[in-house]
């Protein structure tokens, strides 16, 4: 089970025992300067500005969800009251074109993203979230499917989720949430091999700057 450090002040009562949507978004990989860890700082503040853009146009509040920050990235656990085809069909349709608008408009730092989103129930104490749903979520983040297509290919952005997010909400949608844009791919869990569905956001055209990939 994972535990991630939640600096929210918050109540967890309305949170524990329902269903989240669950949001792992981190740095595939840098393009330009280096991989030093000074490059990873001046990347991060990017990546929030793109996050929280993205979450004002999709009209989902920021300060409602919970999130804790990761090395690479971060985890945000979306309230239930947001339904997860909002996610799917204006948030990550939002955090490709501003990932993109960035690497565009002359970035220090080229940033290549991957995300997971799954649903599931949530845990909140004072360690922080925890619970199986996290864990199952960073699973498909690290999946070498979703990690190994971003290392081959130049997409700014790169998604995997989870079985029950495809067949619940992608499978007859429309938009970013096109089923046709999704692949699918198997992924290690705890004791088993599962379906997942990967999607990845146009190319952009080939460069042949190193990359640095965050370990």
């Amino acid at each position: 089970m994972t535990t991630s450090p939640d600096r929210s002040c918050r109540s967890s009562g309305r949170w524990d025992h329902t269903n989240h949507s669950i949001l792992f978004l981190e740095i595939a990989s840098l393009d330009g300067q280096g991989g030093t860890e000074s490059d990873r700082q001046v990347a991060r503040a990017p990546l929030h500005r793109v996050l929280r853009t993205a979450f004002a146009e999709s009209d989902i509040s920021w300060e409602s969800c919970r999130h804790t920050e990761r090395r690479e990235g971060v985890l945000v656990v979306v309230p239930p009251s947001v339904a997860t085809s909002t996610i799917v069909d204006r948030l990550i349709s939002h955090l490709e074109a501003g990932i993109r608008r960035y690497n565009r408009e002359a970035a220090p730092l080229r940033i290549q993203l991957r995300a997971s989103l799954h649903v599931g129930p949530v845990t909140v104490s004072a360690e922080g979230l925890s619970g199986r749903s996290i864990a199952t979520a960073s699973r498909l983040l690290n999946a070498p499917a979703l990690m190994n297509h971003l290392a081959r290919t130049d997409a700014d952005l790169a998604v995997m989720v989870s079985s029950q997010v495809y067949e619940t909400v992608i499978r007859h949608a429309s938009g970013f949430a096109d089923p046709t844009r999704y692949e699918e791919v198997v992924v290690l869990t705890e004791e088993s091999e599962a379906p997942a569905w990967l999607c990845a956001a146009e190319t952009r055209s080939s460069s042949t700057r190193p990359r640095y990939a965050p370990r």
